[in-house]
């Protein structure tokens, strides 16, 4: 064993690290015990071995070597080198298994035992459902010149989980204080490996030391499962190692893994739900659910209708208990999202990878013709704003498929006072996107004059036409209800697949006359209320019809505006959403997948 560095006092810090030496030093010895220890010793790099022993235990030693082949001869027992891209984690989970005692005394090579009977103290916690016991990490305290101001003070007492940014992280039990002697064992949610004794049943109970490219994420990982399955894990003030690995910051002190370190990405995306539940609980019933919108960030969601509609969503669905975190894709794989129990991606363009530990659910509101199979098959549920366009998915995947339709938000969407910088006889509220989309076309075509709202516009109108470049999502009201008729297209695709355009519903819920081109689902669902054209003629006889009779044309909005609040609200597409969960049991918290041991 290497010697513990006698240092003067140079602080208090030092000072109480020297007085809890003594004081456990006069503690009575362990009471002796039948079982034995394999010892697995990480060696990584250029760190030498310091043997793990006491006076009463005699452990078998496997020394597992990663990133060297520095050893001294005789030293241990069996000697296990990793094998070429194999992570420390997964070649000591081998030489667990190579081991042949009762309990396994994971170490470091970099932790140098402070006291001769670490490992009778550690066994002695062991017992009844206390399965795993870890030891007091304590920084080393340092000749004066080679000091740091981390010397004698804690490095960790076990490990616990915290949350960061609605992410859940691990943050180190007692960092930086001045070491103190508890009379009892402490439970901690997890350990690092610097020095960690296990009871080899529970150990194996909890399938091993899973393979993640951090030894400290695999051995927490590993002190979660057994806490999963009932057993304790605690940490020991009395039983005191020097931890050698530098401390570059206060902050890798208190938070000894990053939150954006790979190997803790892994372990969210594996368990993230279960994670962030145990550092910050939820009521009985209750989910966290992440959805994620097809716009490319933060700065653009106010011109996106897909941000409004998905924000509308989320109000519904917070109404009901339940925690919701709403996200842009470049947000899409930030551990706070894919912590949470369900992840619901309103599709756009591009697809959002799944998480393994968490509930995936498609909402296919747009672009039918860019989903794959692939992403289909690879969701737990695929919801879609088409009845025609589920029943056809539900052909392709096995992944179950229900049809969700848009719908509006009548906190925002109702009608208001007509005002006259808004008021026109015909108004149409689209984006080009570099089309000379049908409304628009057949309108001109048939002589009339539209008020235009939206971008891209330019290269196919009279400049005069267009009102706005873009209209705020809260002005939506207002312009609606002061139009004479509003006019509404759908995307080729959307149409072939029987999509209805959530402008419809906005506009119905304002009491505002619309008139769509033509798909059968406009009719189905509004009975009506919505006139549908199928050229520029006919374009122009509804719109005329319209402006001749506004009395009637309204009547008949708002028998749409009935059908819309009683059918097509959020509230109610939230509570279809959580019924859908429910049926195919997606609304309790997911179990979450773990990483795999190597052999």
């Amino acid at each position: 064993m290497l010697a513990l560095r006698a240092a003067g006092s140079r602080g208090g810090a030092v000072a109480g690290f020297e007085a809890l030496t003594a004081e456990i030093a006069r503690l009575p010895p362990s009471p002796p015990t039948s079982s034995t220890v394999s010892v697995v010793l990480l060696i990584d790099g250029a760190y030498a071995a310091s043997p793990l022993g006491d006076a009463d235990v005699a452990p078998e030693v496997i020394a597992v070597l990663h990133g060297t082949d520095a050893l001294a001869p005789g030293f241990a027992s069996t000697v296990i080198p990793a094998r070429e891209g194999e992570s420390l984690a997964a070649a000591a989970a081998r030489g667990a298994r190579r081991a042949r005692g009762d309990r396994l005394c994971f170490s470091l090579a970099s932790s140098e035992p402070a006291q001769s009977d670490l490992l009778a103290r550690l066994g002695a916690a062991l017992g009844g459902d206390t399965v795993a016991a870890a030891a007091q990490l304590v920084h080393p305290v340092r000749a004066r010149s080679r000091a740091t101001p981390y010397d004698g003070r804690v490095r960790q007492l076990g490990l616990e989980l915290a949350v960061d940014s609605d992410a859940p992280v691990l943050a180190a039990r007692a960092a930086g204080d001045i070491p103190r002697l508890s009379p009892q064992p402490t439970s901690v949610a997890g350990a690092s490996a610097a020095c960690v004794l296990i009871d080899r049943a529970a150990y194996e109970a909890a399938a091993g030391l899973p393979d993640y490219d951090d030894i400290d994420v695999a051995m927490f990982e590993l002190c979660r499962r057994i806490r999963a399955g009932g057993a304790r894990v605690v940490a020991l003030s009395s039983a005191i190692v020097l931890d050698h690995r530098p401390v570059r910051t206060a902050k890798s002190l208190s938070r000894p893994i990053p939150r954006n370190a790979p190997a803790w990405t892994h372990l969210v995306d594996d368990v993230g739900p279960a994670l962030l539940r145990e550092a910050a609980p939820l009521a009985e019933g209750r989910l966290r659910i992440a959805i994620t919108v097809a716009v490319p960030s933060p700065k653009v969601a106010p011109r996106w209708g897909d941000w409004h509609l998905a924000r509308a969503f989320a109000d519904a669905l917070q109404r009901t208990g339940h925690v919701v975190r709403l996200q842009t894709t470049d947000a899409a794989n930030d551990a706070a999202g894919r912590s949470c129990d369900v992840h619901c991606v309103v599709r756009g363009l591009a697809p959002v990878r799944r998480t393994r530990g968490q509930h995936h659910v498609l909402w296919i509101i747009s672009h039918p013709e860019a989903i794959e199979l692939a992403e289909l098959d690879a969701a737990d549920l695929v919801l879609v704003a088409s009845t025609r366009f589920a029943a056809e998915l539900r052909a392709r995947t096995r992944t179950p498929v229900e049809p969700l339709l848009q719908a509006t938000d009548p906190a925002r969407f109702r009608p208001v006072p007509s005002e006259p910088v808004y008021r026109h006889d015909v108004t149409v509220v689209a984006k080009s996107r570099d089309e000379y989309r049908t409304a628009v076309a057949d309108a001109i075509a048939s002589g009339l004059r539209p008020a235009i709202y939206g971008s891209g516009w330019e290269q196919f109108v009279d400049p005069a036409l267009i009102v706005r470049d873009y209209i705020d999502n809260e002005d939506l009201a207002r312009v609606y209800s002061s139009a004479g008729v509003v006019l509404n297209d759908h995307w080729d695709s959307m149409r072939d697949w029987g999509f209805v355009s959530n402008r419809i519903f906005d506009a119905l819920a304002c009491g505002a006359p619309v008139i769509s081109d033509d798909m059968p689902e406009v009719a189905e669902l509004f009975d009506g209320a919505v006139p549908t054209f199928r050229d520029a003629d006919q374009l122009r006889a509804l719109v005329d019809e319209v402006l001749a009779d506004p009395g009637g044309a309204r009547t008949r909005a708002r028998h749409g505006m009935d059908i819309v609040l009683a059918r097509h609200t959020f509230d109610r597409r939230a509570q279809e959403f959580l019924d859908a969960l429910a049926r195919h049991g997606l609304d309790a918290p997911p179990r979450g997948r773990t990483g795999n041991p190597e052999g």
